[in-house]
């Protein structure tokens, strides 16, 4: 071994010599872990329910956990206060340390009075020391474990802690030693006296032992019952929330199939609304489409009509025109002699009406009295263009075209045609739209 690093400093002084190659750096060393406080401030808010609860009840004495109840003025709705098990109590301590993290230095004074402080205080614990503290304290052989582990400490000062203890494990289990006699020496026999009463006093030390074991028995007898009883009702709790929620699903369940069903009905009535709807607006259809049918005819008639009438007064002027044409040239000043003033005044004024396509076009959209109105003035018009009742008078912004009054917002549109004794009805139109008709013949 001493040879082996000697060789192996000599590598690494040779190592260290040889130029240009780096050092290599040494591994940090882990922080050690920090201490605990000698208080044994422990947050224990931070722990659940059910583990803080247990913690209580293993770390407190009922009369500490009923006095601490007592003292924050705790209460379970439905229970007497001092009716509560220990259970029950560390129960309603641990939902108030939650609520409220101040409340748990005030256990934590009360676990101080009755421990002093917290152990190891001194030594870092990990997590694996941590684990193997855990492990000793839960099992009956935790005392022997600890007693090795000091006795195979190292240092000899730590392994020297274990003797007042194994001195006061003697005093209690084998009586105190005989006076002038060294402890180390104690040989197995005794003298009878000394003999019947290191027996006594072992009988009496187990006796206490057996009142131990038996207080501990009982204590934990009525921790079980406790347990067993908030099982117990924990169990009720949860069968009663189970017929609860069985309960809600089967009203749900209701519920969805009326809603259903609801939904169902409404459906079928939106769709014979829908019905209904459609043969009412499918027969105003027809309804509409007769009278449109029957405007259509009336107007067709009308149409036809006038047409017949516009004939017989073109095949008048005609003949006017001819009997005017075949008369003697030398009559015509007897004739016009002859002739009253009245006839040769209206020959003179007359003008031969051309009802345009666009006048009949316009004709639709008006009843019948307005219809015969309009032809009423076109032939007043005919016969004389300055007659008072048709107010003709020049449309602005069209030169060349008239309108004259049918009634009193409706006019009648017409214009001087391209031969002297002609003019053109052109439409009926109401007084409002005259500025479109004006922007509409500008363009085309």
């Amino acid at each position: 071994m001493v040879a082996r690093k000697g060789a192996v400093g000599g590598a690494g002084a040779g190592a260290a010599k040889a130029p240009g190659k780096p050092r290599r750096p040494r591994a940090a060393k882990p922080a050690p872990p920090a201490l605990p406080a000698p208080r044994g401030d422990a947050p224990l808010h931070e722990l659940g329910r059910d583990p803080l609860s247990v913690f209580l009840f293993v770390a407190l004495v009922p009369d500490e956990s009923r006095a601490l109840v007592k003292e924050l003025g705790l209460s379970v709705p439905g229970f007497r206060t001092e009716a509560l098990s220990d259970v029950q109590r560390c129960d309603v301590l641990a939902d108030e340390i939650r609520a409220r993290p101040e409340v748990g230095a005030r256990v934590l004074e009360v676990l101080r009075k009755a421990y002093g402080r917290i152990a190891l205080h001194t030594a870092p614990l990990d997590a694996v020391a941590a684990d193997d503290l855990l492990g000793i304290t839960g099992t009956d052989n935790g005392l022997p474990l600890a007693l090795w582990r000091v006795l195979a400490d190292p240092a000899p000062a730590v392994r020297a802690r274990a003797v007042p203890v194994l001195d006061q494990l003697a005093k209690e289990y084998y009586g105190p030693p005989p006076e002038g006699a060294d402890e180390a020496e104690r040989a197995p026999a005794v003298d009878p006296g000394r003999g019947e009463a290191a027996a006594l006093a072992r009988v009496k030390e187990l006796e206490k032992e057996l009142e131990r074991a038996e207080a501990r028995a009982e204590s934990a007898r009525k921790k079980g019952e406790e347990q067993r009883e908030k099982l117990q009702e924990w169990l009720k709790e949860a069968r009663a929330r189970a017929a609860q929620a069985v309960d809600e699903a089967a009203r749900a369940r209701e519920a969805q199939a009326a809603a259903q069903a609801a939904r169902e009905r409404a459906e079928a009535a939106l769709a014979a609304a829908q019905a209904t709807d459609a043969a009412a607006e499918a027969q105003r259809a027809r309804a509409a489409q007769h009278e449109l049918e029957g405007k259509v005819t009336r107007l067709q008639a009308q149409l036809e009509r006038q047409g017949l009438r516009a004939t017989e007064l073109e095949a008048a002027l005609e003949r006017a025109e001819a009997r005017a044409r075949s008369a003697p040239a030398a009559t015509a000043p007897d004739a016009a002699q002859g002739a009253e003033p009245e006839d040769a005044a209206e020959a003179a004024t007359w003008l031969r009406p051309v009802f345009t396509r666009e006048f009949y076009d316009s004709l639709e959209g008006w009843d019948q009295r307005i219809q015969r109105a309009a032809f009423k003035q076109a032939h007043l018009l005919a016969l004389d263009h300055r007659h008072p009742s048709l107010r003709a008078l020049p449309l602005e912004g069209l030169p060349g075209y008239y309108r004259v009054r049918v009634a009193t917002d409706v006019r009648l549109l017409y214009r001087r045609g391209e031969r002297q004794n002609e003019i053109e009805i052109l439409s009926l139109i109401d007084r409002e739209d005259l500025d479109r008709y004006v922007r509409q013949a500008k363009t085309r």
